[in-house]
Order: structure tokens, then C-alpha cells, then sequence
């Protein structure tokens, strides 16, 4: 992990940290296909950073944004991070509905601050870079209610099998004599008899 100077003197004098988690999303939207972004941060207004060399905004959210410890480990390990928002802030609203949230791109960066002021200090650091894979909202009433995204990391499309191996027509548009597959549709309707 590469730190930048100001954020290794602050970590060196062990004074204490304190970090913010950014949210970064990028959704198609449902009406016109095209994709758009949409942040959210744990701080308490809205804020610009400067990430990759793009100047981002980031919806606060402050403390009603649950977001556990990001723990970052190398290896194909599929990781989960689920993180909660309030359901009913504008912009949460806007992922919800007028975007297409399954699917989407996120990455999540993690912001540290002076430990004096409380402002960002040095650049945000990318902690994790996956896709949304669920949603759901929770209503209570009375109660606590939140939308909480449950994203995986990109190590999880390495689970998918390739289908050009999975359909016959394939296999003899590569190799005509291949027949591995050829009766694929239909063994399934086969009924075959005990010892058979």
C-alpha cells in the first residue's frame, strides 16, 4: 500500500487515524441506457476529490452511512462488503429508481484526515473495485430503516463457466467431428432403468 507523504508522517507519529469511506457507482440509467455515476461518503456534506486525475462529487451521508472495516488481501478470493444507506435521501432515491443499480460498477475508496482538523488528507485510496450484486431495502416502522448494497469483487467473475464449451453447435462449428455434446438437450429426458 503506497501512501503519499503527508498521510506516512501522520501514520509515523501514531497520534491516532481517521479515515472516511467513499462510495463510487456507476449505473445505467433506465430511461436513456446510458451509464451514469453517482457518489456517497461517509463525511457530513457534499465534497469534491480529485481520484485517477477526475474530479469526482460525492453525496455526505455522515454518519448514517453503515460501512464496516474494508479489508484489502491479495488472491482470487471472491470478497463480499456490504454497506448501508438511508433509503430515503434524494439521492439514494435516484440510485434506487431512476438508475439501474444491479450490476453496477463501484469501487470504494478510503479517505484519510488530519488528525487535528479533520480534513481530507493526501488522495483517497482505492480499497475495492467490484459490482453491485444486491440491493435491498429494509423499512421499519418506528424503526431504523436502510438500503443496503451487497457488492462483490471482480474476482467473482472468474466463477462463470465458459457457455462456447457448453453447446454442441459450438463444439462442431470449431471441430465438425466433435459429437461430446450432441445429445445435451435431450439426456435430461431420458429415463433409465436401475443397472441399465
Amino acid at each position: 500500500m503506497q501512501y503519499d507523504a503527508t498521510t506516512q508522517t501522520q501514520l509515523e507519529d501514531r497520534r491516532g487515524t481517521d479515515a472516511r469511506v467513499l462510495l463510487w457507482i456507476r449505473a445505467r440509467n433506465r430511461e436513456t441506457g446510458l451509464p451514469e455515476v453517482i457518489g456517497f461518503w461517509s463525511g457530513d456534506d457534499h465534497q469534491e476529490f480529485l481520484i485517477d486525475g477526475e474530479l469526482r462529487t460525492y453525496f455526505g451521508a455522515g454518519n448514517v452511512i453503515g460501512a464496516p472495516p474494508i479489508i484489502v488481501q491479495p488472491g482470487f478470493m471472491v470478497r463480499n462488503y456490504r454497506l448501508k444507506l438511508p433509503p430515503f435521501t434524494d439521492e439514494v432515491k435516484t440510485l434506487m429508481q431512476t438508475y439501474e443499480p444491479r450490476l453496477a460498477e463501484v469501487e470504494l475508496h478510503s479517505c484519510p484526515l488530519d488528525i487535528d482538523t479533520g480534513a481530507p488528507l493526501g488522495t483517497p485510496l482505492r480499497r475495492f473495485k467490484g459490482f453491485l450484486n444486491q440491493a435491498p431495502e429494509e423499512r421499519k416502522k418506528g424503526g431504523v430503516s436502510y438500503t443496503e448494497l451487497v457488492m462483490v469483487s471482480h474476482a467473482r467473475l472468474l466463477t462463470f463457466g465458459l457457455p462456447l464449451k457448453r453447446s454442441s453447435a459450438e463444439l462442431q462449428r470449431r471441430n465438425p467431428a466433435d459429437r461430446g455434446r450432441e445429445y445435451i438437450d435431450t439426456t435430461a429426458q431420458w429415463t433409465v432403468s436401475w443397472g441399465g
